[in-house]
């Protein structure tokens, strides 16, 4: 069998020098014959795994978030695609603890090799996939305003002490908001989400009985522009508390979804900044890529 590593040396607080020795000695081991490639630029991920992720069984991606981005979508262009194994070593690895995956490297692989395959619904957004999220405004830009020094030293808390210091001062974008059947909603959002995930920025969580990773859809929230502080605190309150039917919040599920807002906004593709836009058309790809995920812990 043989396996392509990828690695994005960079990614999140670890320093580890010896990463690749390491992985390629564990994957060996499980019989694997293993390519190690170590990222030096942006879409380098993507590009080997769109070119040369056809002649493996399995794909290792050891990075954050951005990084699994860029390897998911090289393999969505593969048109036999191996199962990929996610090594969470970024800052924040929201999706991998909606997977329930480690981030301590020796458990993560692990739990890579004693694993299952799962199938998972991705996204694409304008044309280009996503993993788990695709979003605008407060929380989003937190990711973008927080030093890395902050997210080294505070991990996720960074990114929700940068979303509470910005919502009160956020433009909102006046949008309205199109599923397959005709118009949703429309008002003045601070914040969207469209999301495959049960946590996102640290901020929001889902249950898991609410949320699935494969079942053709993706979950749609839209935080209103708060009237006055008493409203942001409410609002503040209820995304921490999960309550996602009160005043200023709308949720949804929806297997398409297209925004069209009156100025140029800002979105994110699994954390990483897109080119500003006006129209956002976005489609949940069911089953798409499958991951190798753990076994329970009690079995």
């Amino acid at each position: 069998m043989k396996a392509l590593i990828i690695i994005n040396p960079k990614a999140g607080k670890q320093k580890r020098t010896n990463t690749a020795e390491f992985l390629q000695r564990a994957f060996r081991l499980r019989g694997y014959d293993c390519d190690i490639i170590e990222t030096k630029e942006p879409r380098e991920a993507e590009r080997i795994a769109c070119e040369t992720a056809g002649n493996y069984q399995l794909v290792v991606c050891s990075g954050g978030d951005g990084t699994l981005n860029e390897t998911v979508n090289g393999l969505i262009n593969v048109p036999e695609r191996p199962p990929i194994a996610y090594l969470p070593t970024g800052t924040t690895n929201d999706f991998a603890k909606s997977l329930g995956l480690s981030t301590n490297l020796s458990q993560a692989v692990r739990d890579a090799l004693d694993g299952s395959g799962q199938k998972l619904d991705i996204g694409k957004m304008n044309g280009r996939g996503f993993v788990y999220v695709t979003s605008f405004g407060a929380i989003s830009d937190s990711s973008f305003k927080t030093s890395q020094e902050m997210k080294n030293r505070f991990g996720r808390l960074a990114y929700v002490m940068e979303s509470i210091k910005e919502m009160p001062s956020m433009k909102p974008h006046r949008m309205r908001v199109f599923g397959g059947q005709g118009e949703i909603c429309s008002g003045n959002y601070i914040f969207g989400a469209v999301s495959n995930a049960t946590t996102l920025g640290g901020i929001l969580r889902y249950s898991s009985d609410d949320v699935s990773l494969s079942d053709g859809r993706h979950e749609v929230i839209l935080v209103k522009k708060p009237e006055n502080p008493a409203m942001l605190r409410r609002i503040f309150h209820a995304l921490i508390t999960k309550n996602y039917s009160a005043d200023g919040i709308e949720m949804f599920h929806a297997s398409q979804v297209r925004f069209e807002s009156e100025d140029e906004t800002a979105w994110t593709l699994d954390g990483e900044r897109c080119e500003p836009t006006k129209t956002v058309e976005i489609t949940n790809i069911p089953e798409a890529v499958e991951f190798i995920v753990p076994k329970r812990r009690d079995q």
